[in-house]
């Protein structure tokens, strides 16, 4: 017996049975597929078809969006691939934000921004909805954008008879405000233009002002207008217009000083360049360089503060030039001009002279930090803006003292601050002059170095009542109390506070007496406090407490002797009646 593929046969090899399971079927021979193996191929080829479609669906939805610039938008949208529908935009300022719109493939603001500002703009876009369900229903895309600007190049204009007044900016502009003549027409020009023609027909000696503001597109705010002053001039002697104007007493302590010129600069002044001096001798020179910012422009910029309070200064010009200001008429020609820069603030005078003791208060800053800088150049940025703070008394004040205490108010007390302040710095004061050019700088550096005021407090009152007396207050306590002499009727002394402005320690005191008489008396430890009127030591031998002089408060020499080195220069003596 054969076993064959496992098969019991006859003993014949090669059956019929024995050869359909032993033996391979020819290539053309019938094949018979199971049912499992058929679903199998149906669903392979069900996922190939799937997976091509995700494919082709991430393919063709797979391009994004974004934002680039645009001369005539806010920004532009550029598409690849699919195209994608605009959600959302808006774009935001600071605190402000606006909805944008698109159009042409640009986005535009809904509502005016303002122009030279930086922009944050964002956008959502919606992806078509075949590809939403694989890559997302959105995209957002961001950008900063920085709106374009454009500024006035000529304040001045001088003009030939019969000819226009032309504004240039420093960018071609599409919409130009300006007012002129009592009317505020708007411009929208056909095309960008970086010139527009403002006054026509403009008349020889003709002077105005035309206020002007202008933007590159359409959609931006119009800004602060700026002014424009013209001329028309037929002369042959070259305008110059200052600014800050001279007249004004606008210069700041770091401030810049402007020329424009009817001529270019090179024609008017060649290589030379005008001077900045003090008037009185012995002030700071400015120190700065000129700088020429167009072709008929100057500008002085300060390397530093350059120009303190109450100092007058001297522009001095190459050659000469007619001086014009806003609507007046062209001066006759010159070389220099004075000018003197704005006052500083009273408040902050007073603050930097309670800080340094000059003053019976003292100041307490708000912000102690920022109202102390360590440089010259912080404390000279507050001499003009004075920091938020308080003063209080140093010591428990009598009623005639407390009255003359004024905070912002440049009054006696405080010019006897500031007379004691020069004097300790050596800066010489004069009443008829006023405070010294040197004033601030000296101040501010007196306060950077901490250089408090050497003497107390110092105050004298005198009584008019009988018995006429007199008290000496050292920082708010009594450190003499005296009889004393005023004067007479017909020269009374004076009543009123006053700061003593002279002080001898010896003198021949000449006069003429109620009588007509003159004298020439020997008088001790005098100090002057109201033009001939003196706190100073006299001998009487009839005593004192009743009027006795001709107007000065006299006190036994003696007494007297004690009392010159209490006060100085700048003590406050109030003569109550």
């Amino acid at each position: 017996m054969t076993v064959v593929d496992g098969e019991v046969g006859s003993g014949r090899a090669g059956s019929a049975r024995g050869r359909h399971f032993a033996e391979k079927p020819s290539d053309g021979a019938e094949r018979h597929s199971h049912p499992l193996a058929w679903a199998g191929g149906a669903l392979g080829g069900v996922l190939v078809l799937a997976a091509v479609g995700v494919g082709a669906a991430w393919f063709l939805g797979r391009g994004g969006v974004s934002l680039s610039t645009s001369n005539t938008a806010l920004a532009k949208v550029d598409h690849s691939g699919a195209a994608m529908s605009l959600a959302s935009a808006s774009a935001t300022y600071g605190d402000q934000s606006v909805s944008l719109v698109m159009r042409d493939g640009e986005l535009l603001p809904s509502t005016p921004v303002p122009a030279g500002a930086t922009l944050a703009v964002t956008a959502v876009f919606r992806r078509p909805s075949w590809a939403a369900w694989l890559l997302g229903s959105t995209v957002r895309v961001q950008t900063s954008v920085r709106t374009p600007s454009a500024s006035l190049l000529n304040p001045v204009a001088v003009v030939q008879p019969g000819h226009a007044v032309v504004a240039r900016f420093s960018a071609p502009v599409s919409v130009v405000a300006y007012s002129v003549s009592g009317h505020d027409p708007v411009a929208h020009l056909a095309r960008p233009s970086s010139t527009f023609d403002l006054v026509t027909n403009v008349a020889d000696g003709q002077t105005g002002t035309v206020t002007v503001a202008a933007v590159p597109q359409r959609w931006e705010a119009l800004p602060a207008p700026s002014k424009l002053t013209y001329y028309g001039a037929a002369g042959t002697t070259p305008l110059a217009f200052v600014q800050p104007a001279l007249s004004s007493g606008t210069l700041t302590l770091s401030g810049t000083i402007q020329i424009h010129l009817s001529a270019p600069v090179s024609k008017v002044f060649g290589s030379q360049r005008p001077s900045l001096m003090p008037v009185v001798r012995g002030a700071l020179v400015p120190s700065g360089t000129w700088h020429q910012t167009a072709a008929n422009a100057l500008e002085f910029v300060p390397s530093g503060p350059a120009f303190w309070p109450g100092e007058e200064m001297r522009l001095s010009f190459p050659a000469p030039v007619s001086v014009v200001e806003s609507g007046a008429k062209p001066t006759a020609a010159v070389r220099e001009l004075s000018f003197t820069p704005a006052a500083g603030s009273v408040l902050r005078l007073q603050q930097l002279l309670a800080t340094l003791g000059y003053l019976p208060v003292r100041f307490d800053p708000t912000n102690p930090p920022a109202a102390s800088p360590t440089t010259l150049d912080g404390q000279a940025a507050l001499a003009s803006n004075p920091p938020q703070g308080t003063f209080a008394w140093r010591f428990t004040p009598q009623p005639a003292l407390e009255v003359q205490w004024a905070p912002g108010s440049y009054n006696v007390m405080t010019e006897g601050a500031v007379m004691d302040f020069e004097h300790v710095s050596g800066l010489n004061f004069s009443q008829s002059a006023g405070p010294n050019p040197l004033l601030w700088p000296m101040l501010l550096k007196a306060v950077v170095a901490h250089k408090m005021d050497p003497h107390p407090y110092s105050w004298v009152e005198v009584s008019e009542n009988l018995p006429e007396q007199a008290w000496i207050y050292l920082n708010g306590k009594v450190a003499i109390h005296t009889l004393v002499n005023t004067g007479v009727p017909g020269v009374a002394t004076a009543t009123g506070t006053y700061a003593v402005y002279e002080r001898l320690p010896f003198q021949i005191m000449r006069g003429t007496n109620p009588d007509g008489s003159t004298y020439a008396d020997p008088v001790h430890w005098i100090n002057y406090f109201n033009g001939s009127d003196a706190v100073h030591g006299f001998y009487r031998p009839d005593g004192y407490g009743f009027p006795q002089s001709v107007g000065c408060v006299e006190l036994p020499i003696p007494t007297a002797a004690k009392v010159y080195p209490l006060l100085h220069i700048g003590s406050l003596v109030t003569v109550l009646p």
